[in-house]
Order: C-alpha cells, then sequence, then structure tokens
C-alpha cells in the first residue's frame, strides 16, 4: 500500500457533495475488517481442503467463506448506495444458495469480494486488490470449465496470500468512522 496521509484518509471518509451516508461507526469498521480477516482464513482452509480432496469439508468451508463475505458485505462502507445493495445481493445471495448449488454461490459471493476488493484499492492503492478482481475470474474459470482438484488447491492458495495481504493493510489503517 502507498503510504496515505492523514488528509486524502480525510477526504476518503467525506462523503462527496449530494450522498446522504447513513453512520458508519468505529465498531463497524472492526467487524468489517474481522469479518475480512475471517474471509480470507477460511480461504486457506478451502485451499488445504481442496489438496486434501476433502469434499465434505470443503461444503462447511464453503459456508464459512459465504457467511464472512456476507458480514463484510453488509458492514462494506461504499458511498454509493446502489454499489452498497449489489455487493450485498451478490454476498448474501451467495451465502442463501450455498447449501443448493455450490458454483452459483461461489460466483456469487466471490464477484462480491472482487467488488470489495477493488474498492479498497481505489480509495488506499492496495496492491492485492487491483490482482484481486481479475484473479478472481481466473479462479472462476477454473471452477466452471472443471480444473483439477490440484490446480484449484493452488488457486484457493494465491486466493487467499492476496486476500491476506488486502487484510492486512486494511489493518494498518486506523478505523474509520462516519
Amino acid at each position: 500500500m502507498a503510504k496515505i496521509s492523514r488528509e486524502e484518509l480525510i477526504k476518503h471518509l467525506t462523503p462527496p457533495p449530494g450522498i446522504i451516508m447513513p453512520p458508519y461507526p468505529a465498531k463497524r469498521d472492526k467487524v468489517y475488517r474481522m469479518s475480512l480477516g475471517w474471509t480470507a482464513l477460511a480461504m486457506v482452509a478451502a485451499a488445504v481442503a481442496t489438496l486434501m480432496r476433502a469434499e465434505q469439508a470443503m461444503f462447511w468451508i464453503q459456508g464459512l467463506v459465504s457467511a464472512g463475505l456476507a458480514v463484510a458485505g453488509w458492514t462494506f462502507l461504499v458511498w454509493l448506495k446502489q454499489w452498497r445493495w449489489i455487493v450485498r445481493s451478490l454476498v448474501v445471495l451467495g451465502l442463501v444458495l450455498w447449501p443448493f448449488w455450490s458454483l452459483g454461490a461461489w460466483a456469487l459471493t466471490i464477484a462480491g469480494s472482487a467488488i470489495m476488493a477493488a474498492k479498497e484499492t481505489h480509495c488506499f492503492h492496495f496492491w492485492a486488490g487491483r490482482v484481486i478482481p481479475w484473479y478472481s475470474v481466473l479462479f472462476g474459470a477454473g471452477m466452471v470449465f472443471g480444473a483439477p482438484w490440484w490446480l484449484m488447491g493452488l488457486l484457493w492458495l494465491g486466493l487467499a496470500f492476496l486476500w491476506l495481504s488486502l487484510v492486512r493493510g486494511r489493518w494498518t489503517l486506523p478505523l474509520f468512522e462516519v
């Protein structure tokens, strides 16, 4: 992450003219960060489960990833109401679909996470956030086209590493309050 000045931080925490933002207390930002951390750790577990070919464990791990992203999506700070609701819809639908349609649930949750990563990068210049959206497309192609289990395990490791890096960068910033 590039060093962000106090002025830039204040600019990013000031809604643009005409935007009315509901209160965003520091506690909510902490929940957002913790849920992203939970998600990144669950992605590590997904990599391990995939490499161990533990399909039953993978079902429950998908639930953990989806739940973590649903919480992150609900506590996601973005000025435009439409984007908040797009992200929320994607990750909540992913969680709802998880027990019934694994591929669809993954598609929705990973898409929601890619939008969150892109927004984090737009505001705070995290290198991982530039990569996550494109990596997510590659990851999704691997799922759709049935990449071998070992390749999917490696793709999970890569996605987990990217998210761990982004989460680490996010935790270095002060808690946000709007």
